[in-house]
């Protein structure tokens, strides 16, 4: 359903959803007042007329909703146009859209003979997500494929740039800062033998298919501490796997992997109380903090 929202002048319309439609955990009791944008003259458009800048939405793979009931005004790219496109730049450069979902860039990538990146095959969610992570797994980072980002400042309304001399890359932590959203990344890619590239490809699909644990999830829910203290093994000997709350458990099979075996909506007060039982398990057999991964929109407002 198309509603009013509360931005002034330009007409501009939202489609009232809601957070269990949005997250992959079905995380949040709440409204959502979503809008997609697919060009730069509708983001600018939709960003000039709004009061605040919106929470911006990937494909929704490490977020936790909200409970309120008054709709909270949500950005995610249109899939369409450049924010969904990849186009050759030069040899094995790529611009690369940020609605773009990562897996099947990867695959198209590797189709057109580049790769290097295929140990991130998988991890779910978009482009876009992919860069505000650093999204990186087998000892790979989205990180060393990035030569440039193009995004726009959504707090001073202005064109946002950053190139690989700058930096700011590390263990899930990106240069993109809070309030600018990513639009389009250059990728540099290595040269690769399509076929090796698709098998490894499909080897860490398959991987990863047997290791997921059963039902939805926003993936891990904490970072690792230290190199050499997985989060995992941590909460596992605190006796965390098995807690609940509401619909919400740790998984039997991974213990920082919060899982809703039902999928049905549940409250983000109820995931909320769980993860901080497994941080306080932690901290008091380990003396430890340790950090969420997640993203929660109730912070973000």
């Amino acid at each position: 359903m198309s509603v009013k929202s509360n931005i002034r002048e330009k007409n501009m319309t939202g489609n009232l959803s809601a957070w269990a439609k949005l997250c992959s955990l079905k995380a949040g009791a709440g409204a959502v007042l979503l809008f997609e944008p697919d060009t730069l003259e509708k983001l600018q458009d939709m960003l000039q007329s709004s009061r605040k800048p919106p929470l911006i939405l990937g494909n929704g793979t490490n977020l936790v909703g909200s409970d309120s009931t008054e709709p909270m005004p949500v950005l995610r790219l249109g899939r369409k146009a450049a924010f969904g496109s990849l186009v050759p730049i030069s040899n094995n450069r790529f611009r690369a859209g940020c609605a773009c979902n990562l897996t099947r860039l990867l695959k198209q990538l590797a189709s057109m003979g580049f790769g290097g990146l295929s140990g991130l095959c998988g991890i779910p969610g978009t482009v876009g997500g992919a860069l505000a992570m650093n999204a990186g797994a087998n000892g790979q980072e989205i990180a060393l494929a990035v030569e440039a980002i193009e995004g726009w400042d959504m707090c001073f309304g202005q064109p946002w740039q950053w190139r690989r001399e700058q930096g700011g890359w590390g263990y899930r932590q990106s240069p993109v800062p809070p309030g600018v959203i990513a639009l389009q990344a250059v990728l540099q890619l290595q040269t690769i033998d399509a076929d090796e590239e698709n098998s490894l490809i499909e080897t860490e699909l398959e991987r990863r298919r047997k290791v997921t644990p059963t039902g939805a999830s926003a993936g891990s829910v904490f970072r690792n501490p230290s190199p050499g203290q997985p989060a995992g093994r941590l909460l596992e000997q605190a006796g965390c796997k098995g807690l609940t709350s509401g619909v919400f458990s740790v998984s039997e099979q991974h213990a920082n992997w919060i899982v809703n075996l039902s999928r049905t909506p549940g409250s983000a007060r109820d995931c909320r109380k769980l993860t901080q039982l497994m941080q306080q398990k932690v901290r008091e057999k380990f003396a430890i903090d340790l950090y969420c991964e997640w993203r929660w929109a109730d912070r973000f407002f």
